[in-house]
């Protein structure tokens, strides 16, 4: 993680720590690299640079990186970690406005003002610590207890009188990054913590709101689970479902006979046959009936012989 010759071998060292510690000893060991400033490209041929301190703050923030399933984090790990992480990026546009200061920074005596849990302390500055070139930090001595304490330069402001209107000078190979709104980070306190973490959750609340008609925001369910969720459908949907897992109820279709019935009907005499002989039978079998004079009626007799 303190690689000087490759960013990406940093990014390795990261996301072992990511994958492979106990969610409550991250910031412990991340913390320290958010506002850490040296840049590097995502991918090969990618125009856009990113920071290794964007880089950490994705990986202690979101929970995939890029397809691959971050470890789970608790829900109270989050909370604490919404709070370090709500302020970073104001921090990191102070850090930037400071590095215009860093002659006024080396020398001792200037008074500062120290972010330390929520709260701006006064102190003097007593060195700088350019130790890692990428993580820029100052030493101070705290003038409410006159404790020695090494800062970030994204977590102090001047408050030297002497150096109001002092406009500073980027080191070479930076370039001057000034706010849209023109706000002074080198010297503005900008937003409290308490505030900044509230926005973040209000923030978050407002995409998961406005998120939630496309599923953005929600945990993906198993197929089961989803089958058992209400679901909204349109005229299309409902008509397949309904093809699908119905038997339409239509009086003008009949089923098809089986085979068997099928001959067996085919066997059959038709109706128009069945009238056919009707007619047939009542014209000559009543005409037989009635020339035999037998006055039998339907039911035939003996034949009788006479002699004589």
């Amino acid at each position: 993680m303190e690689n000087p010759d490759n960013p990406y071998i940093r990014c390795v060292g990261f996301l072992f720590v990511r994958f492979g510690l106990p969610p409550d000893h991250l910031w412990n060991w991340l913390g320290e690299y958010v506002l850490d400033d040296e840049e590097l490209r995502p991918a090969k041929d990618s125009e856009w640079r990113t920071t290794i301190g964007e880089f950490v703050e994705g990986l202690l923030s979101q929970d995939k990186y890029y397809s691959t399933v971050l470890p789970r984090l608790p829900m109270s790990t989050k909370r604490q970690l919404e709070i370090k992480l709500a302020p970073i990026p104001q921090s990191r546009k102070r850090s930037r406005s400071n590095l215009a200061f860093l002659d006024v920074y080396r020398e001792p005596g200037v008074k500062v003002q120290v972010q330390g849990d929520g709260e701006w302390l006064a102190a003097t500055t007593l060195e700088l610590v350019e130790d890692a070139p990428t993580r820029i930090k100052v030493m101070v001595r705290m003038e409410n207890d006159d404790s020695e304490k090494i800062v970030n330069m994204g977590r102090i402001i001047l408050a030297d009188k002497r150096y109001e209107k002092t406009a500073g000078r980027m080191p070479r190979g930076r370039s001057r990054s000034k706010d849209r709104d023109g706000t002074d980070w080198a010297r503005d306190k900008g937003k409290t913590d308490k505030e900044l973490v509230e926005e973040m959750r209000r923030i978050d609340r407002d995409k998961a709101v406005c998120a939630s008609g496309k599923e953005y925001a929600r945990k993906p369910v198993g197929y089961k689970a989803a089958c058992a969720l209400p679901r909204e459908q349109g005229a299309a949907s409902h008509r397949l479902m309904e093809e699908e897992t119905f038997v339409p109820m239509s009086k003008g279709k009949r089923k098809s006979p089986s085979p068997g019935r099928e001959e067996a009907s085919r066997k059959a005499p038709s109706q128009e046959h069945q009238i056919r002989m009707q007619q047939l039978f009542e014209k000559y079998g009543t005409a037989r009936g009635a020339g035999g004079g037998n006055g039998g009626g339907d039911v035939e007799g003996p034949d009788v012989l006479r002699f004589g």
